[in-house]
């Protein structure tokens, strides 16, 4: 008896700890799960002179994901091009998004923040970064 009460006990501790590593994974989140805007938010919020090698592997994922809008794209390009400011190739591509009015309110603003980086964003653009992450 103390062998299968043993075994038991072995059992339902492997279930409990399969579900919360479970729950764990579900409530993390992953990367995919984030839009194209947060996550641009996200690297932004962080920056300093460029993209990290990690934000330019997830900013390279939006620009080929099938379901980022032309502006999405054009925003993520300009942040991968970045070195301390906005390469000069990408400046009109942001105005252009800053002034498409079927562009989103953070599409917009992020586009702005971009096009007026120097170096990494000031403190009202942080606020404005994290704004968007809610």
């Amino acid at each position: 008896m103390s062998t299968f009460m043993s075994t038991l006990r072995i059992f339902v501790l492997g279930i409990v700890a399969l579900g919360l590593l479970s729950s764990v994974a579900v409530f993390a989140g992953s990367d995919h799960e984030k839009s194209a805007t947060y996550q641009m938010a996200e690297i932004m919020h962080r920056l300093k002179h460029y993209p990290s090698p990690a934000g330019k592997e997830v900013l390279n994922k939006i620009t080929q994901a099938a379901n980022t809008t032309a502006n999405e794209r054009t925003i993520a390009t300009a942040m991968l091009n970045l070195q301390h400011k906005v390469v000069s190739s990408d400046v009109p591509k942001l105005e252009a998004v800053i002034a498409d009015k079927k562009a989103t309110v953070h599409e917009r603003e992020l586009a702005s923040i971009v096009l007026s980086l120097d170096h990494r964003p000031t403190k009202q653009d942080k606020a404005k970064l994290k704004a968007m992450m809610q």
